[in-house]
């Protein structure tokens, strides 16, 4: 009796991710407890917030990837989220008043490198699309809240972004059609 084998061999690369991971855990640990501590010690503003998310934001970028949703739409959809994040914390704990001008212009210019990843790979990527369109739905919610509650004058960055959004939501349904509806019906149960 003769037993064919269909796995491929199993390789040592695994482990030794797993140990270079062990390893770098440990001063990524010793940052995140010293930061607070540092901190508290010499006073000020709570800038170890924004080191802890930095953190955070090399831990699960670089080292500790994704595993199911690891594709260029979400990575890059991640990366923009953190940024503009980052962004907000940086504004309203250190250096306040100029993040209601930058973040809009951050958000519509990463919408626009994704959409264009996503557009340039359809077929690939029109499976990787509920990232893509929480984030402009997001974008929508999240620019017209602020052109209808407060009034400044530059504001310029809010409608370039809301209406970005708009159209790539147009153009999804125009452009992959059965497909666009087929995937919200899977992804939000609708019927």
């Amino acid at each position: 009796m003769h037993i064919d084998i269909t796995y491929p061999p199993k390789e040592r690369g695994g482990f030794n991710r797993r140990r270079l991971l062990h390893i770098l855990r440990w001063p990524f640990i010793a940052l995140a407890i010293s930061c607070p501590i540092v901190n508290l010690a010499i006073g000020g503003p709570a800038w170890c917030i924004i080191a802890l998310l930095v953190l955070h934001v090399v831990w699960t970028l670089v080292f500790s990837p994704d595993l199911v949703e690891y594709n260029r739409t979400s990575q890059s959809i991640k990366i923009v989220a953190y940024v503009c994040i980052l962004l907000t914390l940086i504004d309203v704990l250190l250096a306040p008043g100029w993040a209601s001008f930058v973040v809009p212009i951050v958000c519509f210019s990463g919408l626009a490198i994704v959409a264009t990843l996503f557009f340039t790979d359809l077929e690939t990527q029109k499976h990787n699309m509920l990232p893509l369109i929480i984030f402009i739905f997001l974008s929508i919610i999240g620019s017209s809240l602020y052109l209808s509650i407060w009034h400044e004058k530059d504001f310029w960055p809010f409608i370039v972004l809301d209406s970005l959004s708009v159209v790539l939501i147009i153009s999804f349904a125009i452009i992959l059609g059965a497909d666009f509806k087929r995937e919200l019906k899977r992804r939000f149960h609708v019927k």
